[in-house]
C-alpha cells in the first residue's frame, strides 16, 4: 500500500510541475478597423441605402479571419439579432447598408465586427 501511494503521489507532483510549466502562446492577428462612417454629422434616413467605411491602412500581416458584420448600436446596445451586414471583407474598407426601420435619435452608433470591434461615432437617424 505504501509503495502505491509513494508513486500515486509522485505521479501527481510530476503532473502538477507539466501543466504549471510555461505555454508558448501564438502571435494575435486581431484587427481593429476604426469606423470613418457614419459620423457624428451623419444623419442617416430610414429605408435608404448608405455605405458604412472604416480605416484598413494598418491590418495585420497575416489576417486568419478576413470576414466581418456590421451592427447597429442603440444606446449601447449591440442588435446582433439584425445585423446590417453579414460576411463581409474586413480588409475592404466599405459596406453598404439598408437603415433599418428604428425610432428616429442620435444615440446610434456603427460596429464593425470580425475578430474584435470597433464602434463609430455616434450619429442621427431620421424618420
Amino acid at each position: 500500500m505504501k509503495f502505491f501511494a509513494t508513486i500515486f503521489f509522485g505521479l501527481l507532483a510530476f503532473i502538477s510541475l507539466v501543466s504549471g510549466a510555461p505555454v508558448q502562446l501564438q502571435e494575435r492577428d486581431v484587427f481593429v478597423p476604426p469606423v470613418l462612417l457614419p459620423n457624428s454629422t451623419s444623419v442617416w434616413k430610414v429605408g435608404t441605402r448608405q455605405t458604412v467605411t472604416w480605416d484598413v491602412s494598418r491590418p495585420p500581416k497575416q489576417i486568419t479571419n478576413t470576414k466581418a458584420r456590421i451592427v447597429l448600436v442603440t444606446d449601447g446596445r449591440l442588435d446582433f439579432e439584425h445585423p446590417l451586414a453579414t460576411d463581409i471583407d474586413v480588409l475592404a474598407g466599405k459596406a453598404h447598408v439598408k437603415v433599418p426601420h428604428v425610432a428616429p435619435g442620435k444615440n446610434y452608433q456603427i460596429l464593425v465586427f470580425g475578430d474584435s470591434g470597433n464602434t463609430g461615432e455616434f450619429f442621427t437617424i431620421t424618420a
